[in-house]
């Protein structure tokens, strides 16, 4: 998506997206073996794997949909991105925030 939407470098839009690709991994590694993650980790996770999930869905399923239409990819760009990387960072913490509180309980 960013070699898309801006005129950056193709080995610094490649570097970017390997940076995304390992947090979002770590995250997900960490959130399947349930060990906590710090908030950061947790909105910055969140953030790539949902907005990716949801660009990912608008963006190739128009194009399977409605294979006439130019403006479905654009929805996925500029509408459903970033409105997954919001819900995403806020889920992630809520996840963080939830997983914190019930460790300070269990500490108790």
């Amino acid at each position: 998506m960013l070699t898309i939407t801006s005129q950056l470098p193709i080995g610094l839009t490649g570097t970017v997206s390997v940076v995304a690709a390992f947090i979002a991994g770590w995250f997900s590694w960490r959130l399947i073996s349930g060990q906590p993650t710090a908030k950061s980790l947790a909105i910055t996770g969140g953030a790539l794997i949902v907005g990716g999930i949801f660009f990912t869905l608008v963006f190739l399923g128009s194009m399977a949909v409605i294979k006439d239409t130019s403006q479905g990819p654009m929805i996925g760009i500029f509408i459903a991105a970033p409105l997954g990387i919001l819900l995403g960072a806020l889920g992630g913490y809520q996840y963080a925030t939830k997983f914190a509180i019930s460790d300070l309980q269990n500490d108790k």
